[in-house]
């Protein structure tokens, strides 16, 4: 039988199975809805433990010497009890749900957008792709720079989330690993929705040049020709004003990228024994359903982590059809 095993390390000090301190219950949570990553540790026995709000943290979870880092990022909140500590800590992206700023960008891509204002909440650069290339850009102060973000986001059909290493990462879906899992064998619960039929058309009305010629080198929000574009087919439509689509090819592109994350998808989650190494953005397979359309590949959009002495090790992976 496999020993739960784990590594937490608190500012410069390392905590694990062997030490005489205790875990007595840990939640790690990880998700593209949320681009924020949280992680909930109790620890018995804390007269040893040195600890305090801001200090870097990261944690791996495995069995015996095999461990997978799962989550990093600095400490948020320290409760101490007589026999216990319970600390919460979340991943450094929370700046950027205070940050709001004022900016404007000329002739830049998405990826130059988000470097920028990942810069100026001083955080790490993971995966940024260019994605579409705007020829005016406005940021405003009027909502926070993680509202902007996920926005952005959305007009190229990307993801925007922190790694389990705290990196922004501003890119398509493109899953570097699929992970099985079999019924029968390490699936404990699967559950699933196949919504109604949602939207399913998008037409994004832009703003184009007042200058036929110049293409998006003219910068007057005057118009003679309307810019529209379309996406998907069917009668649930949803039309948006976009100024930032000031030429066709921009409105078609974010036209894309909002029906796909706009569109209705089948989703659900599945239990199954605790698998460190599942990542966001990544794929799942799942074989040998009792249900034959219940199996597949699918999206991984969040990743639940827990041990306690109850339940052991699990995980909780959340899923999308693609």
């Amino acid at each position: 039988m496999l020993k739960i095993n784990y590594k937490i390390k608190i500012g410069s000090t390392i905590y694990t199975a062997n030490d005489k301190t205790l875990l007595l219950d840990l939640r790690s949570q990880s998700s593209l809805q949320v681009p924020v990553n949280t992680c909930q540790i109790v620890l018995g026995i804390p007269k040893n433990v040195q600890v305090a709000p801001k200090d870097p943290i990261s944690v791996e979870i495995g069995y015996d010497r095999q461990t997978s880092l799962v989550f990093t990022g600095r400490v948020m909140r320290v409760d101490w009890e007589i026999d216990r500590i319970n600390i919460e800590a979340a991943s450094t992206l929370t700046e950027l749900t205070l940050l709001r700023i004022n900016r404007v960008y000329e002739k830049s891509h998405a990826g130059d957008i988000v470097k920028d204002i990942l810069k100026q909440a001083n955080l790490t650069v993971g995966k940024v792709e260019n994605g579409i290339e705007f020829a005016v850009y406005a940021v405003g102060d009027r909502e926070t720079a993680s509202d902007r973000l996920q926005n952005l986001a959305q007009q190229c059909g990307f993801d925007m989330y922190a790694n389990e290493r705290d990196r922004a990462i501003f890119a398509q879906y493109s899953p570097a690993n699929t992970h099985t899992f079999t019924y029968g064998e390490n699936i404990l619960k699967y559950q699933s929705e196949q919504p109604q039929t949602g939207i399913d058309k998008i037409e994004i009305y832009g703003e184009s040049p007042a200058s036929q010629g110049q293409g998006n080198q003219a910068y007057s929000w005057l118009t003679k020709k309307e810019v529209k574009a379309t996406a998907g087919s069917g009668k649930n439509v949803l039309r948006l004003a976009d100024p930032t689509a000031r030429s066709q090819a921009v409105a078609q592109n974010i036209a894309r990228g909002m029906l796909t994350h706009l569109q209705q998808k089948q989703h659900g989650q599945i239990a199954v024994i605790g698998t460190a190494n599942v990542k966001l953005g990544e794929a799942i397979q799942i074989t040998k359903m009792p249900i034959s359309k219940q199996n597949g590949t699918f999206k991984v959009t969040g990743v639940r982590h827990t041990i306690n002495r109850r339940n052991g090790f699990l995980t909780t992976i959340y899923w999308e059809k693609k």
